[in-house]
């Protein structure tokens, strides 16, 4: 009875979404707006989701059952591969002690409130996803991918971030690794049913709230562990399956070959990683003529971050001002009370900014221009995105 043909429902699906949503709003709002712990609540509350989404019919998962422990067995190497690259990169950067309690009573706590919605999640996620439209797959794995990571990072992460470099940190170090697991888990899911998923994210979750010492890994680290690992994984299930199935056929190099796939994930990650400041190095699209001729509008320019105490006078730098960011010459710098300022002037400009850069407000220093390249973000750019009132030409 249990795989007998059962249609795909999008209504079926959205209504899991809304389960998972509202048990969010729960845990994240209400609870705490009644001052109850969420530990008394939530693990019931998942337990009865999950047992009621593993009774509801719905379609098989994808592959063969003959193939079943195959998934069990990939997601469960997968899982302590991730781990054990965060304890090689750990014994470089640092390890930590773990801030859980390990005592009798605070594993089996744990075991008991994170065990349950991690099982409540990935039977709802399985429901999920079998009962989206085969048609746009990948689009189906993307949305339930970024759905699970949403609900998993707590509302008070989100509303704690400040300022730009906040947010690319949290999506790097955080949001993006955490959509690269689910979507993984999504896969597994999908192919194999709830039990892969759960072994993946069971261990993972187990290794954080059960081990004594963790990797204290730098922000970079983890995003780079963290996104690359669960792409990796997924490309190579993808291969494993293929040959174990006898599918694999002649087809163009960008479709199935898997390092093809691994080879364009870097380069599309990285240049995402590039454009939002990330690396050392990043471009930055100039759009007034305050430092003509070295630098028009549309032209990119290359910005090194640097230690600001190596800054000299001539230096051409980017710096934020009033939600601006400007790139100008250093004229002078200026030290008062052991507090270092520095007074810019654009190339182009009759006179010096109105105004001191602290250091702090600092972004890099430009090290090359690359003319033209531009133009095409200019055009798209909204008028409000950029005020030249505060700019002197």
């Amino acid at each position: 009875m249990k795989y007998e043909p059962v249609k795909k429902s999008k209504y079926k699906a959205c209504i899991s979404m809304a389960v998972i949503l509202l048990l969010y709003i729960i845990e994240n709002f209400l609870l705490s707006m009644i001052k109850i712990p969420n530990s008394y609540v939530m693990p019931f509350l998942w337990i009865f989701s999950g047992f009621a989404f593993w009774r509801l019919p719905s379609p098989r998962f994808e592959s063969k059952l003959r193939h079943s422990d195959l998934f069990n067995w990939c997601a469960l190497n997968f899982a302590v591969i991730y781990i054990a690259l965060n304890i090689i990169a750990g014994l470089i950067d640092g390890l930590g002690k773990s801030p859980y309690d390990h005592s009798l009573y605070g594993i089996v706590l744990n075991i008991f409130t994170v065990g349950s919605a991690l099982v409540g999640k990935e039977i709802v996620r399985s429901f999920m996803i079998k009962n989206l439209s085969r048609n746009g797959r990948l689009v189906s794995f993307i949305t339930v991918a970024l759905l699970m990571s949403t609900v998993t990072i707590s509302h008070n992460r989100y509303t704690s971030l400040k300022g730009w470099s906040g947010m690319v940190e949290f999506m790097a170090e955080y949001l993006l690794p955490e959509l690269c697991h689910n979507f993984l888990a999504t896969y597994l899911s999908y192919m194999g049913g709830p039990i892969p998923s759960i072994i993946y994210m069971g261990v993972l979750q187990g290794f954080h709230w059960l081990s004594p010492v963790l990797p204290d890994l730098k922000w970079i680290t983890a995003a780079l562990i963290g996104t690359m690992c669960p792409i990796f994984c997924f490309l190579s299930m993808q291969s494993i399956y293929t040959r174990e199935t006898k599918l694999y056929k002649r087809r163009s190099t960008s479709e199935d070959n898997p390092v093809t796939w691994m080879i364009t994930s870097l380069i599309s990650v990285g240049l995402i990683w590039f454009s939002v400041g990330v690396f050392p190095i990043y471009p930055s699209v100039i759009a007034t003529g305050s430092m003509e001729p070295m630098i028009k509008p549309g032209d990119v320019v290359l910005i090194k971050k640097v230690d600001v105490n190596s800054l000299k006078e001539g230096d051409v730098i980017q710096f934020r001002h009033d939600d601006i960011l400007i790139s100008h010459r250093i004229v002078e710098i200026i030290k008062e009370e052991d507090v270092v300022s520095y007074r810019t002037k654009g190339d182009n400009n009759l006179r010096a900014d109105g105004w001191l850069v602290a250091q702090h407000e600092v972004r890099g220093k430009i090290i090359k221009v690359v003319p033209k390249i531009g133009w095409p973000t200019l055009l798209l750019k909204s008028s409000r995105d950029i005020s030249l009132d505060e700019i002197e030409f």
